[in-house]
């Protein structure tokens, strides 16, 4: 697992990408693409709404973990931000709508939830924490 304390802005993406592209190897690194989504939208939603536009801070990380004996990605993202659930706070992305007539917004959120097997929200000791699981079909634990 790997953990990083970094400021809340969205520069900070590449840094995680870095610490991402050396721990997703092997049999993990076909679930790479689709981790850097999800926490590319998850840093933005920290970035756009936890501090109003101050400075703050985030803790990341990431390692597999077992359910029931099936292995999962798990990403999660602290901010002591203001309390924020993401997944309550969803607004309804249109998808069928033209992308002319869609309000903007909304779709990160949406691709979070569909490209995760399991999405949790929590607020603990004055922290937002947003907890995302997708599955890791095939990996043995050899990366």
């Amino acid at each position: 697992m790997i953990t990083v304390k970094l400021p809340a802005k969205i520069e900070q993406l590449e840094n995680i990408n870095e610490k991402l592209r050396a721990y997703m190897t092997g049999e993990l690194e076909p679930l790479l693409m689709k981790t850097q989504l999800v926490v590319e939208e998850l840093l933005a939603n920290i970035c756009n709404y936890a501090y109003d536009g101050k400075s703050g801070n985030a803790e990341f990380s990431v390692g597999v973990v077992t359910f029931d004996g099936e292995p999962y990605i798990r990403i999660s993202f602290v901010d002591g931000g203001k309390p924020f659930n993401p997944f309550k706070e969803e607004r309804d992305p249109h998808v069928k709508d033209s992308v002319e007539s869609r309000p903007v917004g909304g779709l990160g959120i949406h691709f979070v939830k569909n490209m995760s097997n399991h999405y949790i929200y929590s607020r603990l000791k004055e922290c937002n924490v947003v907890d995302i699981f997708i599955e890791a079909k095939g990996y043995s634990g050899n990366k």
